[in-house]
């Protein structure tokens, strides 16, 4: 029998191991973010995916107190960085910045990756509008007029893309569509290059984003049309295809995705965070020079949107005769 100073002394022992051991789970998890944060870009630097997301990545650093590093992994139409996000482990420190492309590329591509199951939304952050612009001296001033020459002349009108399968080729093909008319298509290496030869002359027509033509004597050419539900503010004068009575709405827009699994707590903190920064008025701005708008949401509302786009353009694609790479 134990005497009783050494049973107190061994009880008092045996009372701090066990707070300690309840102690331990908690102490021993690591606040998150602890190491610096990856953001894979899935196209070349310079583009407006890498441009805003460097921009974000460098407001998300100081909100979270670690560094987020820009990665460039472009190719394949954004699908060799969706790749490398899906092979991420679902720790949360790897995420991806990307357009909708994401989706085109689905819809046109057989991927590497289950396009939907592999990736967890987290927020979108801008988003955009297309605008229908022609090269000088085309017949028609509006899109009334556009869809009346084009159905007098089918398959005459040459339009560019930025490669076939392209998402500026489905975005084309599902307007044909809707508004009941042929054109042709004609593939580019980029999008730059395709409005060189608009500016030449030698398309007739090409839809594109406001921020590929910045900078380019495309800027120049006429703008018959947006594609958004309202009118670009920038561009009061500039009527929707919408207010022509054609039921067409298209917006391009950008948003960060990470793995597959990625914890719901670390995820809800990342979408706050994103909200944050879309708010601030410096953001905001430079978002709206490079031609699009500020835009947060849920995560729930951005993997929607994202496998909405993802059966819209994989129907547009079949119904062009587009087939899957």
């Amino acid at each position: 029998m134990l005497p009783r100073p050494l049973k107190s002394s061994l009880a008092l022992i045996l009372l701090v191991m066990a707070l300690l051991a309840a102690a331990t789970p908690a102490t021993a998890a690591e606040p998150w973010p602890s190491t610096p944060i990856r953001m894979i870009v899935p196209f070349a630097p310079g583009g407006s995916n890498d441009v805003i997301a460097r921009y974000l990545s460098q407001y998300l650093a100081k909100s979270l107190g670690q560094s987020v590093v820009v990665e460039n992994r472009a190719g394949g139409g954004s699908t060799i960085g969706a790749q490398a996000l899906a092979a991420s482990p679902p720790d949360g420190y790897t995420y991806m910045f990307v357009s909708g492309s994401l989706a085109t590329s689905a819809a046109v591509q057989k991927t590497p990756y289950d396009p939907i199951k592999a990736f967890d939304a987290v927020s979108q952050v801008a988003v955009a509008p297309f605008v229908i612009i022609t090269r000088e001296g085309f017949p028609a001033k509006n899109v009334l007029e556009f869809v009346a020459y084009a159905k007098a002349n089918p398959k005459k009108i040459n339009y560019g893309t930025a490669g076939l399968g392209n998402s500026t080729e489905l975005i084309t093909e599902l307007f044909s569509t809707i508004a009941g008319i042929r054109m042709t298509a004609i593939g580019y290496k980029g999008i730059a290059p395709a409005q060189m030869d608009l500016v030449a002359g030698r398309l007739d027509i090409v839809i594109t984003t406001m921020a590929s033509t910045r900078g380019t004597a495309a800027d120049k050419l006429p703008k018959i049309a947006f594609t958004s539900a309202r009118r670009d503010p920038e561009f009061p004068n500039v009527p929707t295809v919408r207010e022509a009575g054609i039921d067409y709405v298209v917006d391009v827009w950008w948003g960060v995705f990470a793995p597959a699994g990625t914890p719901p707590a670390i995820r809800d903190r990342m979408n706050k965070e994103i909200a944050v920064v879309v708010a601030i008025p410096e953001f905001a701005a430079f978002v709206k020079l490079n031609g699009a708008m500020p835009v947060s949401s849920t995560p729930q509302a951005l993997h929607d949107l994202y496998v909405q786009d993802i059966v819209r353009w994989t129907e547009t694609a079949k119904r062009a005769g587009i087939q899957q790479q």
